[in-house]
């Protein structure tokens, strides 16, 4: 698997030249596209006490638009303002189900100098995050995080 770090320069363009949510909603949209085994693809930014889902690109939507902050593995990486890497999710008893076919979850912090939301993706593949999707993630979350505290 090899990670297409062109995806950060569109991003940048991106959140120069249209709003925060046009921005993400590219974002959410090429990440799916162009790696393969990202099967569903989330932002969701921090409202009060809950994550709102702003964007997202998969099959199907997601029935969890609004999670409280500390419920969920989304509403954990909130909390604790870290990435979690999920492997296998049925084996994690704060994975909130979305869809039957994920089988792995990661899910970054968008994060300054407070959370202001989160990338989370899906995969129906067991194990499917290395620490380059972190890293990766964690460049493009730090890119939103600085756009939003200019």
């Amino acid at each position: 698997m090899t990670i297409d770090y062109k995806i950060s320069d569109m991003l940048e363009k991106d959140l120069e030249e249209k709003d925060m949510k046009e921005a993400l909603k590219n974002l959410v949209k090429t990440l799916r596209k162009k790696i393969t085994h990202y099967t569903w693809v989330g932002v969701y930014m921090v409202e009060g006490d809950e994550l709102v889902l702003w964007a997202w690109d998969g099959n199907a939507a997601t029935e969890h638009t609004r999670i409280p902050i500390g419920e969920g593995i989304c509403g954990l990486a909130a909390s604790i303002g870290e990435s979690v890497v999920v492997d296998d999710v049925s084996k994690d008893t704060k994975y909130l189900m979305c869809f039957p076919a994920t089988k792995s979850e990661i899910v970054v912090p968008i994060i300054g100098e407070e959370v202001h939301g989160e990338i989370d993706i899906d995969s129906d593949k067991l194990a499917a995050f290395t620490s380059e999707d972190q890293s990766f993630l964690e460049l493009l979350a730090a890119l939103i995080a600085q756009k939003i505290e200019e």
